[in-house]
């Protein structure tokens, strides 16, 4: 198997993962991982990544914003023309909904099941949580199937929104390393704590709900760039760094191959 880029293209920003030669076990580290924005593409970084990797990789795009993934793609064709490209689609992915309409399923929602599914084999049923620009919490059932879920804005997203909605409120982010108090004294501290401690209260309480389907001892996974949410939500869980990007490489390697 050639060497394979993964690529995650989110609302936000767009995950890169290495796995050279195909080796798709372990975590990535580091130096094999790239973060960057639609801005950044063509950058610094950008060369830098593509220079390490060989000239026919196998580039494997999953995403949920067309005009980025349309400039990924048309960059990629002039920076890499030996590259091989493929733009996954739900239908290649080794995992069954019981959704009514399964095409229209975010791919990195299931992509984030489908690796919960099979780089924890015990983990049945599971709760996975993706925090992004998007926050779901989505369910792997007993029989390994993707059973649905929720979707609700991430803290950046709140933060814009009641920017945006209103003639006086600042966009205020929340520091997720240093919780706020959850008596803002001043306008941006209110916001602040209301984001925080609102977020957290609706994972808690949505975890809580899907557990009384799944049971008491549903393990949790949680990934994404808010995954700090993680060491505050006074239970049990599994932080896993780039699920999206372990999941396009499972999917390589099924028998589904791309």
């Amino acid at each position: 198997m050639n060497s394979l880029v993964a690529v995650d293209v989110g609302n936000s920003s767009i995950k890169l993962g290495w796995f050279p030669d195909g080796c798709t076990s372990g975590e990535l580290p580091p130096s094999q991982v790239l973060t960057l924005s639609e801005e950044e593409l063509a950058s610094s970084s950008w060369n830098a990544f593509c220079a390490m990797i060989a000239a026919n990789s196998h580039w494997v795009i999953a995403s949920v914003n067309q005009s980025a993934c349309d400039a990924l793609t048309n960059l990629l064709k002039t920076d890499c023309p030996s590259a091989k490209i493929t733009h996954l689609q739900n239908s290649m992915l080794p995992i069954s909904t019981k959704l009514d309409s399964p095409e229209l399923i975010g791919t990195d929602r299931l992509l984030a099941v489908l690796a919960v599914r099979e780089l924890f084999p015990y983990a049945r049923p599971a709760i996975v949580i993706d925090s992004g620009t998007a926050v779901t919490v989505d369910v792997l059932d007993a029989q390994g199937e993707f059973a649905g879920g929720v979707i609700m804005p991430g803290s950046a997203l709140i933060a814009r929104a009641l920017n945006a909605g209103t003639s006086q409120l600042p966009e205020v982010n929340p520091d997720g390393q240093h919780p706020p108090s959850a008596i803002g004294i001043n306008t941006s501290e209110a916001i602040s704590a209301g984001i925080f401690w609102g977020l957290l209260g609706s994972i808690k309480e949505l975890i809580y709900q899907q557990r009384q389907t799944l049971g008491l001892d549903t393990p949790v996974f949680i990934s994404g760039g808010d995954r700090w949410l993680a060491s505050h939500l006074n239970m049990e869980c599994k932080v896993t760094a780039h699920l999206c990007l372990h999941g396009i490489a499972i999917a390589v390697q099924s028998e589904w191959q791309l």
